[in-house]
């Protein structure tokens, strides 16, 4: 990866017990971040409300490396937020891992944030001007230096937050935790995602509804865009930073979501991701068909839109690859060298599933092409005898600027080569993308747009000032 920074893609838990009587909230916290695991897998933490007094305990490694049972029998309250990430190639060590604390004139604070902020040097470097002092180079230091400034001239922690949101940029969902509040913000057009659940007395908000079931918790709906939802012992109260009425119409979810990055069991938005897997493979078999024996997905993100594509298609469906479940996700890895290595490591074939036939693939996405490139060899090595690749997605031609990590533009396969020139290099016999069109009808019963900036280059909402120039549009 390059020297470029970038802010990780994370997954953020609170949860606030409005009787005041939940003593375990770190502990289902734990629960809300192990379902979360898979937005990431760099380092982990908790912070609860201890009687109106805050403390964390966060670290690098996983949910289970970070917290046992000791740990969590010392963290008691009734109120928790907390936080996993993934690693960046810029941003790493300890001083990055959340949730992130300060005390101020108005009390503790803590905070979880996935996303990123697209005016954070600017603000940072204004903010340095009047004296402030940063320790770490993340967003959420800044939004914290906001709050702490903006609560100078206000009690109420949700006027400082509606101040906040009109000096950034950006997408975001954030959890706050202060001694009598949980409060949950999500961004104005709602790129990254926030979901609201109930367990009892208690509310939970959580980046997806997998982690409401993993508690027990009862999916509500989700934060809004510009939403600021505050849960007290007084209950549950909103507040607005665009207007009510027309925030989730001018909404615009993150597309690669229900494209990698959420879990399939979860609903996002009012769509299932599982189903939309299946709804692109089906839109993908219609789009690209192939003369072929045997559909594959290549494990585990492409496996239900192969299932559509074989149920569309009438092909049969079946494994080919095997995928070692213990080796992290590849293009998420700091290092080329590093990600070559877990590629080698990752993957299998059963040979006699293979042997002889014409293999179709399917996978989510292409971002650098060095898995695919691999799988391709591996099925050929095996004895396919034609390896054709169908992509789940369209041509990743744009860096996100918006929380996931992916590289610049110049090290995105699709974005300085053609479909052919991607198809000779990772070896396949053909090549074919789903439309974007076809990859937006596939989240059936969404409740509101799309954000598909890494595929069109649209960016809604802003790029940082530092990289506009580095942006070159595509057209082939």
């Amino acid at each position: 990866m390059s020297k470029r920074e970038w802010v990780e893609e994370c997954g953020v838990f609170g949860v606030f017990d409005t009787a005041g009587i939940l003593s375990d909230a770190a502990r289902i916290s734990y629960f809300g971040l192990f379902a979360l695991q898979h937005r990431g897998q760099e380092s982990a933490g908790i912070a609860v409300n201890q009687n109106g007094r805050i403390l964390c305990h966060k670290e690098q490694g996983l949910v289970v490396e970070v917290f046992d049972d000791m740990t969590l029998q010392t963290m008691r309250g009734h109120a928790a937020v907390a936080h996993v990430r993934y690693p960046s190639s810029d941003e790493a060590g300890y001083d990055s891992v959340q949730p992130m604390q300060i005390k101020s004139k108005s009390g503790q604070l803590a905070i979880s944030h996935n996303g990123a902020i697209t005016n954070a040097e600017e603000i940072r470097n204004h903010l340095k001007q009047a004296g402030a002092i940063f320790q770490t180079s993340a967003d959420f230091e800044v939004l914290l230096s906001l709050l702490a400034r903006n609560r100078i001239t206000t009690e109420c922690i949700e006027d400082a937050i509606l101040q906040m949101m009109a000096e950034i940029t950006g997408a975001y969902s954030i959890v706050i935790l202060t001694n009598n509040k949980l409060v949950g913000v999500r961004d104005p057009l709602g790129i990254r995602p926030l979901v609201l659940g109930q367990l009892g007395t208690s509310y939970v908000l959580a980046s997806e509804s997998c982690a409401l079931d993993a508690v027990g918790a009862v999916l509500i709906r989700d934060i809004l865009p510009g939403e600021v939802i505050t849960i007290s012992a007084e209950g549950v109260s909103s507040r607005f930073f665009v207007p009510e009425e027309t925030a989730r119409k001018q909404g615009r979810i993150c597309i690669f979501e229900f494209v990698y990055f959420a879990r399939p069991d979860s609903f996002l938005e009012g769509a299932s991701v599982n189903e939309s897997r299946i709804n692109t493979g089906r839109i993908l078999a219609k789009e690209a068909p192939c003369d072929c024996d045997l559909v594959v997905g290549a494990p585990d993100s492409g496996l239900a839109a192969a299932m559509g594509y074989a149920m569309e298609s009438g092909l049969p469906y079946g494994s080919a690859l095997l995928k070692n479940r213990y080796v992290a996700r590849t293009f998420i890895q700091p290092t080329q060298l590093q990600r070559e290595m877990s590629v080698k490591m990752k993957f299998s074939v059963l040979k006699p599933a293979v042997e002889g036939k014409r293999i179709l693939m399917v996978d989510d996405s292409i971002i650098r092409g060095t898995t695919t490139k691999h799988n391709i060899s591996l099925l050929r090595d095996a004895g396919a005898k034609e390896v054709h690749m169908r992509v789940a997605s369209p041509p990743v031609r744009y860096p996100c600027f918006y929380g996931i990590n992916t590289p610049d533009q110049k090290e995105l396969t699709a974005g300085f080569l053609s479909v052919e020139e991607v198809r000779q290099m990772i070896g396949a016999d053909s090549l074919s993308y789903v439309s974007l069109q076809g990859l937006k009808s596939s989240t059936a019963g969404i409740h509101c747009g799309h954000c598909a900036s890494c595929f069109d280059g649209e960016f809604p909402a802003g790029v940082p000032a530092k990289h506009k120039d580095q942006i070159h549009r595509i057209h082939w």
